[in-house]
């Protein structure tokens, strides 16, 4: 190889444009250098020992190259001894000076010895700790170099700059050609490298890349194809995890390249079936399908470690995670999540999801908190808690407080599609973003609940857009219910007009303005406490502020940034509740079936009856039932806007 290298390097004179590295974008490569004989005979030797030294050998040959550089300063071949000392720069850490000397280089025009000095100076801006610069300067000489020696340098450095930008997709796609253009006598020790990179890249990258065989190079051999890499990583986080699914995906996808892993993936899956407790854990199964799922999922999962205390020193209680999205299924990621040992699982960030979770638990006998209701059918079984509440009860709770203040008509703006359809289905020819008209039926699953516009809701208004106050005109809205993101409630409040008495819902996660109503649910919202606060009915001194509040915001914001948001508060109660069925169960594993049923059947019956002081309800717990009770009431901020 140094031979080839050296030679390569010298007979530049007699190569055409683009005989070393092609031209980019149209720009032409200049012909290539042209040296002496005597300034080539005296070059070859020093160049053989550069490329067939490591790094001390290198550097040790500085005096030499720069006497060459000195005695041949006109000779072509001095930028060839310059690039090389720009190199023994970038060995010994002076970056300034490599970058300085490779742009010099470079500055003489394109040619293969300039694109040379492009790959030093890519490495020296990743080693200076910019990687995307770098990116940017060694992405597209990649499979362009003729030299073996500095081809390696390229694809390691573009490969490390691409890892440190978090370019993820790209640093896989490069690790397929650094391992498949490695000379052999490197190959093993360049796939070491590998793996140990492979180690910092995100899963979900990795499992992207192995559906789309971007891990597969051009050549199958094992040696050489990335894709048994990636696979053997995979596997590991598998059987560390204990993730059925991804087990069973690799069998599918990669079972050959699976290599010593195959085994252990293959038990398994064998044994995804099998009934398991693990002590003392929880699984939270999380949602992906939307982005209101998504956003839910991320607050829903704070609020879960928060009330299990993982954020303690010293907590006992352990938590495993899936998600439903991907080619999954529901089945597919609590199956996961009880093959790790979950003897109380959490799930059902939206409807769907809880109807499935409930189902599974009913199937499995295992016990299952629901963050949301699940379809009123999906409430039977001893396994099956609800924790969470109806997005309609909040604004049914609100609007009729409008109304009773003379504040309606009253327009509902954002919420959940479902909710706005059931406040005021559209008539033929509605205009603008609103939909008006009269009530719908209530939510499914929200036994009991007053059609929305029996309260006054005349309008509800979608908003994913930019909210139009002009659809608040025609109808003369005097009381608006908030049931979107902050997003969606800050465009509203700068659009509504200073006269329209403003009420937030449960999921409206901004400070209250002035002469506001809010929405409450036991300690819920984690606020100061208001001035003339409206208790919820039956509570006691309406200007007392709730028992504990203040003591559950100091302890939450001691390591979050914000007051918990209802999906939060929910994930709270569902994480000590959780707590409450798992945390006397035997501190040793089991796979027993007979041992799993009863364990799984104490932590029901332990969450069933036990108390504790819950953030969205003044209830201490179920009370022996399935639902936890929960009275909605509201409370005024402050002062009129």
């Amino acid at each position: 190889m140094a031979a080839i290298a050296a030679a390569a390097l010298l007979a530049l004179a007699a190569a055409t444009a683009g005989a070393g590295c092609g031209a980019q974008g149209g720009e032409p490569v200049s012909p290539a250098l042209a040296g002496s004989p005597a300034a080539q005979a005296e070059l070859r030797p020093l160049l053989t020992r550069f490329a067939n030294g490591a790094r001390a050998e290198r550097i040790a040959l500085e005096p030499e190259l720069l006497a060459f550089r000195g005695r041949h300063a006109s000779d072509d071949l001095a930028r060839v001894a310059s690039v090389h000392l720009a190199w023994i720069a970038l060995e010994r850490g002076d970056l300034r000076r490599a970058e300085a000397l490779a742009a010099e280089v470079e500055a003489a025009g394109r040619s293969a010895i300039g694109d040379f000095a492009r790959v030093i100076r890519g490495a020296a801006l990743r080693r200076a700790g910019k990687p995307r610069p770098a990116f940017g300067v060694l992405r597209p000489l990649v499979s362009k170099m003729i030299d073996g020696y500095v081809r390696a340098l390229l694809n390691e450095e573009v490969t490390a700059a691409a890892m440190e930008a978090g370019a993820w997709t790209q640093a896989i796609e490069l690790m397929s050609v650094w391992l498949r253009e490695a000379d052999d006598d490197r190959r093993a020790a360049v796939r070491a490298q590998i793996g140990a990179q492979l180690r910092e890249v995100p899963i979900d990258h990795l499992v992207r890349a192995l559906r789309a065989g971007r891990a597969t190079g051009e050549v199958v051999s094992p040696e050489v194809d990335l894709r048994s890499l990636v696979a053997e990583r995979l596997a590991i986080v598998a059987r560390e995890r204990r993730d059925v699914a991804l087990a069973k995906e690799l069998l599918d996808r990669a079972d050959a390249a699976l290599g010593t892993q195959r085994d252990a993936i293959f038990e398994l899956v064998a044994g995804a079936g099998a009934a398991r407790v693990e002590p003392p854990t929880v699984g939270l199964l999380l949602s992906t399908r939307t982005a209101a799922s998504r956003r839910r999922g991320v607050e829903i999962a704070a609020g879960v470690a928060h009330g299990l205390g993982l954020l303690r020193p010293g907590s006992d209680a352990r938590l495993v995670s899936r998600d439903d999205g991907g080619e999954g299924s529901v089945d597919e990621a609590l199956n996961s999540l009880t093959a790790e040992g979950a003897a109380v699982l959490i799930a059902g960030s939206d409807r769907e999801q809880a109807t499935e979770a409930a189902k599974f638990a009913r199937t499995h006998a295992i016990p299952v908190l629901l963050v949301h209701p699940p379809e009123p059918a999906a409430l039977d079984g001893a396994f099956v808690f609800v924790v969470g509440e109806e997005p309609a009860r909040s604004i049914e709770v609100l609007a009729a407080a409008l109304a009773e203040r003379g504040a309606k008509p009253v327009a509902l703006v954002g919420g959940d599609a479902e909710v706005r359809k059931d406040a005021a289905p559209a008539p033929a020819g509605a205009a603008g973003t609103a939909t008006a008209g009269a009530a719908g039926t209530a939510p499914p699953g929200a036994a009991g609940a007053a059609p929305l516009a029996e309260h006054g809701i005349a309008l509800a208004l979608p908003c994913d857009g930019t909210f139009d106050a002009r659809a608040l005109r025609p109808p003369a809205i005097r009381g608006m219910v908030l049931a979107g993101d902050a997003r969606c409630a800050e465009q509203a409040l700068r659009a509504a007009p200073r006269s329209v008495t403003i009420a937030l819902a449960f999921e409206t996660a901004i400070a209250p303005p002035p002469g506001s109503l809010v929405a409450t649910a036991g300690l819920f919202p984690l606020l100061a406490a208001p001035s003339g606060a409206q208790p919820p009915p039956g509570a006691g001194d309406p200007k007392a502020p709730p028992s504990g509040a203040a003591a559950a915001l100091a302890a939450w914001l001691a390591t979050h940034p914000a007051p918990p948001s209802f999906w939060a508060a929910l994930g709270r109660d569902a994480g000590v509740l959780a707590w409450a069925g798992v945390q006397r169960l035997p501190k040793t594993g089991t796979e027993d079936p007979a041992e799993v049923k009863a364990r799984r059947l104490a932590a029901a019956s332990a969450m069933s009856t036990a108390t504790a002081e819950l953030w969205t309800t003044a209830a201490g717990g179920f009370g022996g039932r399935r639902v936890l009770p929960r009275v909605i009431g509201y409370r005024e901020s402050g002062k009129a806007r």
